[in-house]
């Protein structure tokens, strides 16, 4: 039986989900945020300014849709320098468009037990929360073993990668989350705070996404799709389609030099280009022990879109 990983039916919209205005430290307001992203083809921002949730209801129109939320800092106190200091940043998303009060007190940093029933206590009060930049926080394997209510981890941050320098692409970060046992998505979003202009080189817009599959631009839809996992992440390409049958695994997506199929072991896959040219299908055979996949799509510049992880078990009980 054909199973459609991402949605069969249904549109795309596309979504940032990592976005800062003058309510916190960026140099823009929610309304010019919504008229510049809307007039590039977004249809979501979710706006998540530093440590105070603010509603933008005001700013839903039928085509467009404003996710309420807001970012939270969890640093290393008593650093000399302040270019050394580790961090958690989660951004926690509200699932309805109700009044939410940040969650208080924060955890010290170095507390796991307290940081997993802070993010248990956000989960508790209406949010779903995603693990923020993992590289641009200076965070190694053990400040993020532990970590659990997740329901996704940044995959890209665009900030990260075109304004600081710094690899915005989290792949192993997210794999290794995986294979500790954690079921939890990936995005790709701006972080942007937009201190320099548009068209400037190091402007932090439109370089980061989710590409959001659902029936309706409403906000209990999206959410429940977010929660779902219906979407995947870019910074370039498109997937078109994603679909399993009779275990093996098929993708269609936008020109690109590499597909790749990443398992939780070593029977990971690829298939490249050759030349000039270009692939937008593939096929991949899924070996019973892989326990999930997750596909990459690969352009000429270099820039990727990510699947979500999908474990085996999803559709084996179907």
């Amino acid at each position: 039986m054909k199973r459609f990983l991402l949605p069969e039916t249904g549109r795309f919209f596309k979504a940032n989900l990592h976005c800062h205005t003058t309510l916190s430290d960026g140099s823009m307001t929610p309304q010019q945020v919504k008229k510049e992203y809307a007039a590039r083809g977004y249809s979501i921002v979710a706006f998540t300014d530093h440590e105070r949730f603010f509603r933008h209801n005001n700013l839903t129109d039928g085509r467009f849709l404003a996710l309420n939320g807001y970012e939270i800092d969890i640093s290393q106190k008593d650093v000399a320098n302040s270019y050394f200091t580790k961090c958690y940043h989660f951004n926690a998303y509200a699932l309805d468009e109700g009044e939410r009060e940040p969650v208080l007190p924060k955890p010290a940093y170095g507390d796991m037990a307290g940081v997993n029933t802070f993010i248990k206590t956000l989960n508790a009060n209406g949010f779903i929360v995603c693990y923020n930049h993992p590289y641009w926080s200076l965070q190694t394997l053990d400040d993020y073993r532990g970590l659990k209510g997740i329901f996704a981890c940044e995959i890209f941050n665009f900030g990260a990668y075109n304004l600081d320098g710094i690899d915005g692409n989290q792949t192993q970060v997210y794999d290794t989350l995986l294979r500790m046992g954690n079921r939890i998505g990936c995005v790709a979003a701006d972080d942007n705070h937009n201190r320099s202009p548009f068209g400037h080189p190091l402007n932090d817009s439109f370089g980061g996404w989710v590409m959001v599959k659902a029936e309706n631009l409403d906000y209990k839809t999206i959410m429940a799709a977010l929660q779902n996992g219906d979407y995947y992440a870019s910074s370039g390409p498109a997937i078109e389609s994603l679909s399993i049958e009779n275990d093996t695994v098929s993708i269609s997506c936008s020109e690109a030099v590499r597909i790749t199929c990443t398992t939780a072991g070593r029977h990971g896959q690829a298939a490249n280009a050759v030349g000039s040219g270009r692939l937008t299908h593939a096929k991949f055979e899924i070996d019973p022990s892989d326990v999930y996949i997750r596909l990459e799509v690969v352009d000429a510049q270099g820039a990727r879109a990510n699947s979500r992880a999908y474990f085996l078990d999803e559709w084996k009980a179907d």
